[in-house]
């Protein structure tokens, strides 16, 4: 009887924990077995070797779903094409930049806004995963004939894709030049250039610049340019200096009217406090003889400058009386003989015909 009742217990104890054991799986798992999955669709127009099944999809690094299926859409929608289909799921916590309820609607509104997927890798030779962006230049303009089952979200090619197109445009563009052509058209181009001839003309024309050189150094170094130099100083030195010395006497005469204004305009007011009433009229006098004084005063100012312009014309002058002289001293150097061998004035004669 008591082993009986042991059996009972034991077996009783077995199916309590086979009990527990399934409600706690259910309470665990039960949110995973009953959560609706978002799945979303795209399409490449590449290989997409290294992308596997539970690859991740990422938004800017952030890991926003896994990849549910590859295939093509030959297969699901009967209808020729030559492209692939990734089927991948969206977690609660995408959003992708974009508010909404679900991510569904988070998804829509950013393929609305230009999100694209494309393949990245981690690594040159990593596997492949999705990653999601926004791009300016928009996703790739693929032919889609069919409805897609679910979400659709746009894909464009991959960096290494770009890279390999552009290299084979490269590699064609090349493979199009005929570079036995470029060769033949080079050697006619040198064959009709005479090398010779402009080679010569090229140390001419080095030559004749070395001689302007020469002969530009030779002026500049000259005793005819160092004179004219010393002269043109030398004028201007004097023309300041009889500047210099013209403004002391006229600034002390400016100074003396001044002065001379002064004593009127207080000689005017002892007057006028002495016989204020009687000397009306000749302090009128005596300002307009002041206003007159001020007015000689701004004319002497003005002699300042136009004896500055005459002084300025008679230095002129006697520099052209100067350059005459030097002419004519050279020319007595280079022909002394000149004023002898030369023919006299003829002389005037007096209206009788007789000489003076």
């Amino acid at each position: 009887m008591t082993q009986k009742t042991n059996y009972f217990k034991l077996g009783l104890f077995v199916i309590l924990a086979f009990a527990l054991t399934a409600a706690m799986l259910i309470a665990f798992g039960a949110g995973q077995f009953l959560r609706t999955e978002t799945l979303a669709e795209t399409y490449f127009n590449e290989s997409v070797q290294g992308l596997d099944i539970g690859s991740e999809v990422k938004y800017k690094g952030v890991k926003i779903g896994a990849v549910k299926s590859i295939t093509t859409p030959t297969k699901v929608y009967d209808i020729a094409s030559n492209y692939v289909l990734v089927t991948f799921a969206l977690s609660e916590d995408c959003y992708v930049g974009q508010t909404g309820k679900n991510p569904k609607e988070r998804m829509k509104k950013a393929v609305k806004d230009g999100l694209s997927v494309f393949l990245s890798f981690n690594g040159l030779t990593g596997s492949a995963y999705l990653e999601t962006d926004y791009k300016r230049n928009g996703p790739d303009e693929l032919k889609i004939t069919w409805t897609p089952e679910n979400l659709y979200v746009p894909s464009r090619s991959s960096n290494i894709k770009q890279v390999s197109d552009a290299l084979s445009q490269a590699m064609e563009t090349l493979g199009s030049l005929d570079f036995k052509e470029m060769k033949e058209e080079l050697s006619a181009l040198l064959k009709g250039l005479n090398i010779t001839k402009v080679s010569e003309q090229a140390e001419s024309l080095l030559r004749e610049l070395r001689q302007t050189n020469k002969d530009l150094a030779k002026i500049l170094t000259s005793g005819q340019v160092k004179q004219l130099l010393t002269d043109a100083g030398a004028s201007v030195a004097d023309l300041k200096q009889i500047v210099q010395a013209a403004k002391v006497p006229i600034k002390q005469t400016l100074a003396d009217i001044n002065t001379a204004s002064g004593s009127f305009k207080r000689m005017a007011t002892g007057l006028e406090q002495g016989y204020e009433g009687k000397l009306t009229e000749m302090s009128e006098k005596m300002n307009t003889v002041l206003a007159s004084l001020e007015n000689t005063s701004r004319l002497l100012e003005n002699m300042i400058w136009t004896n500055a312009d005459v002084i300025e014309k008679t230095i002129g002058n006697l520099e052209d009386t100067t350059e005459n002289l030097n002419q004519f001293t050279r020319e007595l150097r280079e022909y002394p003989g000149r004023i002898l061998m030369e023919a006299p004035p003829a002389r005037k004669t007096s209206t009788s015909g007789k000489e003076k």
